[in-house]
């Protein structure tokens, strides 16, 4: 399983981002970015390849190392334990209006394929509005709706504005299962949504 937990931040005038993910059975590592404005401030990256191979690995445990080690460095940006550079503030009230084209656009580029089998993959690219310029370090966090409750997925995009994730697709609940995906980054958000619903058995007389 692939857990992760995201974190919006203020520690005086400055606003963070604070996102953990698990990397997964092929780098098992634990992995705490911080985020303003787009930047990357800070990185935190914890192997868990011998907990993997031990006897006591189970994935409640791990999701529990992911929040420890999330809300460790959620006190210490807090505490003052981490002190970070502090994003460059608006010099200008001109400067704080972004031009009308600003914002981000979040597109799956396999919308006719990204379900098979079970499985999902999704093949995504995030690019500014306007000029279509790739938009890097994005962050991207899917929500799969199912019987067992959300389960979320974390990544940053590329340096060509892309990234992809590849799960199985959890049992439907009695409503259906619903899938989001959100990006955010300094230049805006953006998301889109899709509803599966369940087909409907056949009336038998």
């Amino acid at each position: 399983m692939i857990f992760g937990f995201n974190t919006d931040l203020r520690v005086g005038n400055a606003v963070y981002h604070v996102q953990t993910e698990d990397r997964g059975d092929v780098n098992p590592v634990i992995d705490t970015t911080i985020y303003a404005k787009g930047r990357i401030l800070h990185r935190r990256v914890n192997s868990y390849k011998e907990f993997l191979e031990s006897p006591a690995f189970n994935p409640t445990a791990l999701r529990e190392r992911l929040e420890v080690q999330h809300r460790a460095i959620i006190d210490e940006l807090r505490s003052g334990a981490l002190v970070l550079e502090a994003p460059p503030a608006v010099s200008s009230p001109a400067a704080a209006s972004p031009p009308a084209s600003a914002g981000i656009q979040v597109q799956l580029l396999n919308p006719s394929s990204w379900l098979a089998a079970g499985t999902a993959t999704l093949k995504l690219e995030v690019k500014s509005k306007g000029k279509g310029e790739a938009v890097r370090e994005a962050a991207i966090q899917v929500t799969v709706t199912g019987a067992k409750g959300p389960v979320e997925f974390n990544t940053i995009t590329d340096g060509a504005g892309h990234a992809e994730f590849s799960f199985p697709l959890s049992r439907m609940g009695p409503g259906g299962t619903d899938l989001v995906i959100r990006a955010k980054s300094s230049a805006g958000e953006d998301e889109i949504r899709y509803s599966l619903k369940p087909k409907a058995r056949p009336m038998t007389s």
